[in-house]
């Protein structure tokens, strides 16, 4: 698994270099044929996988444990909560804290039919930020991390995505059609992982120019680049109970405590009161929202560009993020996995937006400070910054988010790089809790480095939003195959699945444990067949 995947990543970004302009104008088109020919289908998918997380839980399965039922919890419910949000959230959440809601407050799109800078706007401006970020968001994550989790943690199969696919066609899952997923869910995972890095980058450069007066240059993008890399790659090789834990912990404290500043030096009662009028507007709007796909083009393509884009590039980490969480959830029931992993990231989320874009929308309601106009010029990556620059205490919350950035993409990468390790090496049942091998992490951590510096210095901006795109057009090929692994959902939560494991050969358990396609003699076939007997 490693070859093929590293290889065809390694491939696609040297062609990038060697044929930039090819490379951008098949990514773009092919972006742009994805995202609007097949938007519908994505963001109807969408919705079955929030309902069913919840219909999920109403089962029999809901009821045990992951991991089996001896598993012992291994992370307490902060910490687990913590590694789920912080990996999660990443980059991107904090990226667009700012940037999006106050961009959609003076340039609301033209499909809204409002008017900008109104009380109402405000409010579809904060909800719209949520929409994308929270409940959607998390629900692709967990419930990818119920069909693969389940059948990684309680039956043991690899810790690879396609072992999701077992419950619909048996064994060929770990034959060529779920090897071939395998690699869609490792490029579009990578792809993701690369162009969020270097958003990050970015960001955290954009950082140390309002902190230290360091201008974004080069040379800043290279030293940022580094230590984040060896950053998260040491943190990876220390496992997740003595790495990612412990900084996810930290970086959790970080978060709740900026939006505790945040409320409290703010307008207060204005962000309670938006607050309360933005969670009326998710609930509400929520079937509009997820049915939205401008059938008459008056966003200008304002839906695929943003609303379908983002689904997709989450869809595109969903698989290999759902076998993460499903390794730190063991102990845990698989409704509590469900319910934590949608609901707690989703409020928390929406929390945020309200805490960084309500402050960002009184000011430039009320206030006078045109942060709309600084951000437009400038860049989404300056926007946090100039929004704490004009709250007190600037000069201790700006260094806050900036190491709130710098741990949530290690936490995020530490996940990811584990997880890319674990799955392209060969793994027997006795090593089924142990770590990946360092140098396979290192390798990794590597690999995502060496993509990062190509796109951000080779490929320029344009070829790192083209890799992108990559990452969002292998998110379709995952949304048809979640769509097919819906078709087994039944078998697992009524235990018929269980069952049919159970009833299988010594032989044929130690083929599944392997991951390989288990070839039956005759006498196997007649003593699996019923009739035989």
């Amino acid at each position: 698994m490693f070859y093929p995947g590293a290889g065809i990543l390694l491939a696609l970004i040297l062609y990038g270099f060697l044929f930039n302009e090819s490379f951008v104008h098949i990514m773009t088109g092919l972006y742009n044929a994805v995202t609007d020919s097949t938007g519908w289908f994505m963001m109807l998918i969408t919705a079955l996988i929030l309902i069913l997380c919840f219909v999920v839980c109403l089962t029999p399965v809901g009821s045990k444990k992951v991991g089996g039922p001896d598993a012992k919890i291994k992370h307490g419910m902060f910490s687990w909560c913590a590694m789920v949000t912080c990996a999660g959230t990443a980059t991107a959440v904090v990226f667009y804290a700012v940037g999006e809601p106050i961009g959609y407050f003076h340039n609301p799109p033209a499909w809204w039919n409002m008017a900008p800078e109104t009380m109402d706007t405000a409010v579809r401006a904060l909800s719209q930020s949520v929409f994308h970020w929270s409940f959607i968001y998390y629900a692709m994550y967990a419930f990818w991390g119920f069909i693969c989790g389940y059948m990684v943690m309680n039956h043991k199969l690899p810790p690879r995505p396609s072992s999701a696919l077992y419950p619909i066609i048996k064994d060929k899952a770990f034959g060529p059609i779920g090897k071939v997923f395998d690699v869609i869910a490792l490029l579009g995972l990578v792809g993701g992982m690369v162009t969020s890095l270097g958003l990050g980058v970015q960001q955290f450069a954009s950082g140390l120019n309002y902190v230290f007066g360091i201008s974004p240059s080069n040379l800043v993008y290279i030293i940022t680049l580094v230590v984040v890399i060896c950053s998260f790659t040491m943190s990876s090789l220390r496992g997740v109970k003595k790495g990612m834990a412990i900084i996810s912990n930290a970086n959790a404290w970080i978060y709740l405590v900026v939006i505790a500043f945040l409320f409290i030096a703010g307008p207060t009662v204005f962000e309670c009161k938006i607050m309360t009028q933005v969670i009326g507007e998710v609930f509400t709007r929520f079937i509009p929202n997820i049915t939205a796909t401008d059938s008459f083009n008056v966003g200008n393509g304002w839906i695929s560009n943003n609303t379908v884009f983002y689904v997709a590039w989450i869809m595109a980490y969903a698989p290999l993020m759902g076998v993460f969480q499903g390794k730190v959830a063991v102990g845990y029931t698989w409704r509590r996995f469900l319910l934590v992993n949608v609901l707690g990231p989703g409020v928390f989320n929406l929390i945020w937006f309200v805490a960084f874009g309500g402050n960002a929308i009184f000011l430039d309601a009320f206030r006078g400070a045109n942060l709309g106009e600084e951000i437009a010029a400038s860049g989404i990556p300056i926007a946090n910054y100039a929004l704490l620059k004009h709250m007190p205490l600037s000069g201790i919350m700006i260094p806050l988010v900036v190491a709130a950035l710098f741990f949530g993409f290690i936490t995020l990468a530490d996940a990811m790089t584990g997880t890319l390790a674990k799955m392209t090496i060969k793994t027997s049942r006795k090593q089924e809790d142990e770590e990946a091998p360092m140098a396979m992490k290192i390798i990794w951590g590597a690999l995502v480095g060496v993509d990062t510096f190509l796109c951000l210095f080779c490929l320029g901006a344009v070829g790192t939003g083209a890799l992108q795109f990559m990452s969002v057009i292998f998110g379709l090929p995952i949304f048809i195959v979640t769509l097919c692994v819906i078709c087994g959902l039944g078998k697992m939560c009524s235990g018929k699945l269980d069952q049919e494991i159970e009833d299988l050969p010594p032989e044929h358990k130690a083929a599944l444990y392997e991951g390989r396609v288990f070839k039956r003699r005759p006498t196997d076939a007649a003593r699996e067949d019923p009739a035989s007997k």
